[in-house]
This record gives C-alpha cells, sequence and structure tokens, in this order.
C-alpha cells in the first residue's frame, strides 16, 4: 500500500506528541503542559562523554505559553530552543551537567511556565568520574531541523441535539489520535469546535451532560471540512461519566495498592506471556476498528510488569513479527510501535496464527499465563481456507497449555459464530470491543481473569 510522502513525517511528530501524552499518565500535569521525561541519569562519566541532554515540553492547550525562568543548580547549564510555546508546539531545554569536581551527584532544575502556578521539576544524576575546570559553560547549539511537509488542515466540528437539531454549548469533544487523548476542547454557544489537524485518522468522543456519548471515527484528508455530530438525550439509568484509567477493575477481585499505580500486583498475578496478533487489513481502517483497539492495546500496557513479556505480530497480506517477545520494561518504545500501526490489505488469519503460536511457544513461561490475543472485525473461514485455525487452537491449548481469546472489532454479529468456535478451541473467550469504554477494560480483564493466582 503507498503511503503519503509525509507519512515518515507524521510518525516523528507523533513520537514527539503522542509519547509525551503516554508519559504525562506516568508523571505529573500541569495546566496541559506536558514533557517526554522528567528525569535523567547521565550514568558514570567518562572523558569525552556526553554532558548534555535534551528535555521536549509540549502545550496541549488552546492558550499560549511562555517558560519564564529557569533556576539553575551548581553545576547545570542550559538552553532553550524557544521561550514561547504556542498550542500544539513543542519547544526543547538542553541542559548541561559542567563536571567541576568528582562526584555523585543528583539536581532538581525547576523551570517556571506562565500558565503554571508551580514549577516543573527535571532531575539530572549521575557520577562524575573526572573533572575539567576547562569545559565551557556554552551549551551546545540545536542542530537545524530539516523542515518537513506535514498538512494541517483546519476541521469545523458542529455539535447539536439529535432531536432539536439546536446547537449544544460546552459539550466535551476527546480527540484520540493512534490510541492516546490528543486534545480535550469544549463547544461555544454555537455548538462550534475549530480545530488544525494533521491529516490523519482519529477518533472522537463527545458528551454533554443529560446526553449520551457519541463516539465517531475521522479522516481528515482535505482542508476546510466540516462535521456535525448529534447527540441524543441519555437513556434511563445510564450515567455519563469521563472515562478514567483507574476504573477499571475485575469486578470480582478487589484491587490492591500496586494496581492502583497502574500495574498489576505481582503477588495477585502470575507472569504474562501475551502475543498480540492483530488484523491490519484494509477493513481495521474503517470505522475507527484500529483506534480502538491501539486504545485497548495501550492500557494493557500501561498494567503490565517487567516480569510479563509481550509480542506483537500483524497479518494482512503478510504476517509480520512487529515486536519480538521481550519483557515489558521500555513500554515507551512498546506504545510507540502501537501507535505507529497501519492497515492496508487483505487477511490471511491462518498464517498469522501459526506465527503468533510460535512466537507464544518460544517465549512460553512455566507456571505462567501463556496466551494469545487475535483481534479482527472479520470472520473466518474455518470450512476452507481457514480450516487449519481450528486444529492448531486445540493443539496448542491442549498440548502446550497456550490458550486463544477472539477479539472482534466493531465486528457484525455474523461473525461472530466462527470466532466464537475458534475461542472454545483454544480454551479461551470471545470477547467484543464496540466502543471506547470497552477498549479501555476488555483486555485487562482478560489478563487478569487468566493469570489471577487462585
Amino acid at each position: 500500500m503507498k503511503k503519503p510522502p509525509h507519512t515518515h513525517s507524521l510518525h516523528v511528530v507523533k513520537t514527539t506528541v503522542l509519547l509525551t501524552l503516554f508519559l504525562f499518565q506516568l508523571f505529573p500535569i500541569f495546566s496541559q503542559i506536558i514533557f517526554d521525561k522528567s528525569f535523567h541519569d547521565f550514568g558514570q562519566l567518562k572523558q569525552g562523554n556526553k554532558l548534555f541532554v535534551d528535555f521536549k515540553l509540549t502545550n496541549a492547550s488552546n492558550n499560549i505559553a511562555h517558560i519564564t525562568r529557569i533556576e539553575e543548580p551548581y553545576g547545570i547549564t542550559y538552553r532553550i530552543s524557544k521561550k514561547m510555546i504556542e498550542p500544539d508546539s513543542t519547544v526543547t531545554i538542553r541542559f548541561k551537567y559542567i563536571p567541576k569536581r568528582k562526584e555523585v551527584f543528583e539536581r532538581n532544575v525547576l523551570v517556571y511556565i506562565s500558565t503554571l502556578s508551580e514549577p516543573l521539576i527535571f532531575t539530572l544524576k549521575g557520577e562524575a568520574l573526572y573533572t575539567n575546570p576547562k569545559e565551557s559553560l556554552e551549551v551546545p547549539e540545536f542542530e537545524t531541523e530539516k523542515k518537513t511537509d506535514i498538512p494541517l488542515y483546519q476541521l469545523s466540528i458542529n455539535v447539536v441535539d439529535a432531536n432539536t437539531k439546536e446547537p449544544i454549548n460546552n459539550a466535551i469533544l476527546e480527540i484520540l489520535w493512534d490510541g492516546l487523548q490528543y486534545k480535550k476542547v469544549s463547544t461555544n454557544a454555537q455548538g462550534k469546535i475549530m480545530q488544525q489537524l494533521y491529516s490523519d485518522n482519529y477518533y472522537f468522543l463527545v458528551y454533554a451532560p443529560g446526553y449520551s456519548m457519541q463516539e465517531t471515527a475521522v479522516m481528515l484528508e482535505t482542508n476546510n471540512q466540516s462535521i456535525t455530530i448529534e447527540l441524543g438525550e441519555k437513556k434511563q439509568n445510564e450515567i455519563l461519566v469521563e472515562i478514567k484509567k483507574d476504573s477499571l477493575i475485575v469486578p470480582e477481585v478487589k484491587e490492591t495498592p500496586a494496581e492502583k499505580n497502574n500495574e498489576l500486583d505481582i503477588n495477585r498475578y502470575a507472569p504474562n506471556n501475551v502475543v498480540f496478533l492483530l488484523d491490519v487489513s484494509v477493513s481495521m481502517k474503517q470505522k475507527g476498528r484500529l483506534d480502538l483497539m491501539k486504545v485497548a492495546m495501550i492500557e494493557l500496557v500501561q498494567m503490565l510488569r517487567p516480569i510479563d513479556k509481550l509480542s506483537i505480530v500483524t497479518y494482512s497480506s503478510t504476517t509480520e513479527v512487529v515486536i519480538e517477545s521481550q519483557a515489558v520494561t521500555d513500554k515507551t518504545s512498546i506504545i510507540k510501535v502501537i501507535q505507529n500501526l497501519e492497515a492496508g490489505g487483505l487477511t490471511a488469519g491462518g498464517k498469522g496464527l501459526k506465527k503468533a503460536y510460535q512466537v507464544a511457544e518460544k517465549s512460553q513461561i512455566k507456571e505462567g499465563n501463556n496466551q494469545v490475543l487475535i483481534a479482527t472485525d472479520g470472520a473466518f473461514n474455518l470450512e476452507k481456507g481457514d480450516k487449519d485455525m481450528l486444529s492448531q487452537a486445540k493443539n496448542a491449548a491442549e498440548k502446550k497449555n497456550i490458550t486463544l481469546t477472539v477479539v472482534g472489532v466493531i465486528n457484525e454479529k455474523w461473525t461472530e459464530k466462527s470466532m466464537k468456535s475458534l475461542a472454545t478451541e483454544g480454551k479461551g473467550n470471545y470477547i467484543s470491543i464496540k466502543n471506547y469504554n470497552d477498549a479501555k477494560s476488555v483486555l485487562v480483564e482478560e489478563i487478569k481473569r487468566n493469570s489471577f493466582k487462585l
């Protein structure tokens, strides 16, 4: 599938912006100023080692912010790419350590932002094994970045009452971009929101008091697009709440303090060996299917621990191991891979499942939960082209203790029969993702059920 010329540059932008959105769930967030990290360890510094590090700050609000002051502790200097942080833009602060003496050091740098009541705190630590009194205090300049041609398009969003067609004031719009919240804005008195967005796929969540939440996938391809989103009245007994990460629990298992810190409790859940087998055929690009699957995968990654293993296999016209089985220690890198998954091509589920089982067996954990999760929107032809999948699933479950869970992503009702049959043979479950709330919970709950220590 031929990609547009700006695709690579767009992935660079996503890495800069969306990873910070993931990281601000782990680090503090202040008035929508988010950053890629708050800590850096130089390790043992010897003559000739790199003495500087970059921190990136992104303004995810609609207001201009300014870096007003930076307090330099002893032995630290800095350079700023730009003091003004415009909405949706990123600036870089480069800190340099000066080895004035041999020491084990840990310095806190306070960065004051005009829109924040408290300073951001960045920590630099390491061990200087040498001194250099002649080391320049000047921080190296930033390399000139090549200009990239990434289209930014104007989008008009109108939110109206489904019955009266009247505009809804103060309706909330959450814009998801590759599995993470990118923006959260509200409508004006005319029920309108104007946004500048990159040419790409997005997933919108729209809600307001007294109305049911509406979800819609948006493909931004041209400038000055306009969409209208209708909100219906809230159904009886329906409670509209903003979905929060720590609300996701398995009903029959109470959360422990460890789980409230986003990771599974090591004392309650066995190690997991999880293999994602993801359908990336062209149909997954439609209706926001891939967007929701990214939400679900990222949510699960955040819950996994270093004792857990994760791998990702994709299938369409071909099968590819995107992430070899690895301990879940570098969540940032895993999230980056998930964000950059793209859909295109035909479906070849049988070959994909065979590869997923090979990966799962190779990385199998004794006394652990070994599980393949296959996510797709389509039915399996279990009588013809995909007939080997049933025997593969049965053999892996019975002889190798590798279970199979089938995840239907906004799939049609008629596809459920083959999905359930495959899950049954694999001694696993069939679960469904129909909306954002499902995406935030079902994979986490499935892994909890299967890894819970009895």
